[in-house]
């Protein structure tokens, strides 16, 4: 099992390169980005069925509970794929541009829900080392 502390580093490596791919991304060639975003899309969903593969291995309170997270993150993105691809052929400059809004409100939206996830995750691991001090108090306790 991957540390806690290996996993908050590469979380911390990966948000602090998106703004710099972010930037990359609007000056590539239109047939780049899109196959980008595909690639993006299923690197997302690999990683979705990684995550959702774990969470279902677990039976307890908590496991269900990150499964409904996953499953609202998976819907979100479900809906944000096929509002995007029922319009993708249909928009003129004005449409592209509220479309472009629209999918700039949602990207916030995600990533504000990234920070509550992130939020949510620092407090699982601060609640995870107590119970491990705790334990490890507990049992140097008996064994004296």
């Amino acid at each position: 099992m991957t540390k806690l502390s290996d996993k908050l580093a590469d979380l911390s490596v990966r948000v602090g390169d998106i703004e710099a791919r972010a930037d990359a991304f609007k000056s590539e060639q239109k047939e780049k980005r899109e196959l980008k975003v595909a690639t993006m899309k299923a690197d997302v969903q690999a990683q979705q069925d990684k995550l959702q593969t774990v969470v279902q291995s677990k039976s307890d309170e908590i496991a269900s509970a990150w499964a409904a997270l996953n499953q609202s993150m998976r819907d979100k993105a479900t809906s944000v794929r096929k509002e995007f691809e029922a319009k993708k052929d249909a928009i003129d400059a004005t449409h592209a541009e509220h479309r472009a809004d629209r999918l700039e409100f949602n990207a916030a939206l995600a990533i504000d829900f990234a920070l509550v996830a992130m939020e949510d995750a620092e407090l699982a691991v601060a609640e995870a080392i107590d119970a491990r001090i705790q334990a490890d108090v507990m049992n140097n306790a008996i064994s004296d």
